[in-house]
């Protein structure tokens, strides 16, 4: 994990060796590790939900890795007002970084619920980088044949912030990419859940009503308005890991006629043959297996239509022993010569077993963690940062949303690719998945919002879900957001799959 005391003192041996005074402020308390026995013996934690679900509090059994808290944006505040140059965090949500500044800049309070979730809102926009100036974006080929160099020169978004809460998306001239509407649109629906209750440690933000002009003042330039804010809830997120034994993924090319049905025969082979070898020697049966062959639209499921004559067999494991794991990684070369024909590209060599990480999420009362922020070698404070105001669960208010035009059905009819009336972009959140679309015209959103439910895009993603799916409305950009629960074999860390953060959906 990252140590923010050590790295304040590093930046500041380079700095001097470089003949440069740089105040240096670092934030720490978010490390709750020596804490988490006694936090949650003594009740302290609260289980994390999610769409109705809750997530597990550590297993008492497993060893665990890391164990933080989700900072807000007022610790750095504190850091920049002592005259900080450069301000080292711990775990912070990353909208933070953009929001303390804004705070610090224009005397905001951090009452000023509007305004914070304005500057939160700018926050997530840039937090993934080119994301919003055309990386990730549906209609690729925009970007990447964009002047100055498409891709090869993307240009690292920028915003202009104004004291009043307006703000303009851009990046640098002669750069590449692009800053559209559909770009900044796309990447304020990643990864959101839902969007009239986006939770960050210093506000409750409610996107759905955003709205965005295009061209605002130039070309690449989106001007954004229309966030709002609540006061936030009483508790920080938790972040943790635990140790759950070791992983590993095998690969091979496999070529020729029934490629797939060759993959899927020589997996099961091997997993076969692995779990006979296993009980030979006393050891347990795996934890868990995962067969996908890839290039034949294994995250179609039943609707895959290729038959293709390549594909990469992708075998994952894990079990409790590192001993367990060798056994598979063992039986997986001899394939070429022994199963079926057409195998070739091991991949990058015998796989060796790595640990298996599993992440969970709890609350705590923000109460109970004092945060110390140091500047310099003059400044240290350490203090809890308790909101003015708090929005208890259950008690969000419902901003009633814009009525939806009504379809007319009595009209000829055409069927399109979605794609082409609508821009699409998808994510995680642990085990979660996120998917947003959006309508490319106000004519198309009456259409999207009617044929669209969320019972369509369940059953479309049935073989990857296990729990629900939930429609959320964005009207503001003509948007639905779509939040799959249990629907990435654990998502991040925790998942054998080859897409564990959702970004094929």
């Amino acid at each position: 994990g990252m140590n923010p005391v050590a790295c304040k003192a590093a930046i500041e041996k380079i700095s001097a060796e470089a003949g440069l005074d740089v105040r240096v402020a670092c934030v720490t308390g978010d490390d709750l590790m020596n804490k988490r026995e006694e936090l949650k013996s003594g009740g302290k934690l609260k289980q994390f939900h999610v769409e109705g679900s809750q997530e597990p509090l550590l297993p008492q059994d497993k060893p665990c890795l890391s164990f933080n808290a989700y900072l807000g944006a007022l610790p750095i505040v504190k850091a920049l007002q002592q005259g900080a140059q450069v301000v080292v965090t711990g775990r912070c949500a990353d909208s933070a970084l953009i929001l303390a500044p804004l705070i610090f800049e224009f005397g905001w309070k951090a009452s000023d619920y509007d305004l914070i979730a304005t500057g939160s809102l700018g926050g997530h926009i840039l937090e993934c980088g080119c994301q919003c100036s055309g990386g990730n974006f549906t209609d690729w080929e925009q970007s990447c044949n964009s002047d100055f160099g498409g891709w090869e020169n993307s240009g690292f978004p920028i915003i202009e912030f104004y004291k009043d809460g307006k703000m303009v998306v851009t990046k640098p001239e002669k750069t590449g990419g692009i800053v559209t509407w559909g770009t900044v649109a796309e990447q304020i629906v990643y990864e959101i859940h839902n969007p009239g209750e986006y939770i960050l440690p210093d506000v409750v933000l409610d996107f759905r009503n955003v709205v965005l002009e295009e061209n605002y003042g130039g070309k690449n330039r989106v001007l954004v308005t229309g966030a709002k804010g609540r006061p936030p809830t009483p508790f920080y997120k938790i972040s943790s890991t635990y140790f759950d034994g070791y992983w590993i993924a095998a690969e091979l090319v496999i070529t020729g006629f029934d490629a797939k049905r060759k993959a899927l025969a020589v997996g099961k082979a091997i997993l076969g043959r692995s779990r006979k070898l296993l009980a030979a020697k006393k050891q347990d049966d795996f934890l868990a297996t995962n067969l996908e062959v890839l290039g034949a639209e294994h995250t179609y499921g039943e609707r895959a239509l290729v038959t293709p004559r390549e594909v990469v067999l992708r075998i994952s494991v894990s079990h409790s022993s590192p001993a367990g794991i060798k056994i598979f990684g063992k039986e997986v070369a001899p394939s070429a010569l022994a199963m079926a024909p057409g195998i070739t590209g091991a991949g990058s060599g015998r796989p060796r077993p790595a640990p298996f990480v599993r992440h969970f999420g709890a609350l705590i009362p923000k109460e109970l963690v004092p945060i110390s922020v140091l500047v310099g070698a003059d400044f240290k404070d350490t203090q809890v940062y308790t909101p003015p105001e708090v929005t208890e669960e259950g008690e969000f208010e419902v901003i009633p949303l814009p009525r939806m035009s009504s379809v007319n059905l009595n009209v000829r009819l055409t069927k399109v690719p979605l794609i082409q009336i609508c821009f699409g972009r998808s994510g995680d959140k642990g085990d979660v998945a996120n998917i947003g679309i959006i309508a490319r015209e106000e004519r198309f959103y009456p259409w999207l919002c009617y044929n669209l439910t969320a019972e369509r895009v369940h059953d479309f993603f049935k073989h990857f879900v296990k729990g629900t799916t939930t429609r959320y409305e964005m009207p503001g950009i003509r948007a639905l957001n779509f939040v799959l629960t249990q629907s990435l074999g654990g998502g991040g860390l925790s998942s054998l799959n080859i897409d564990r953060q959702g970004k094929s959906y």
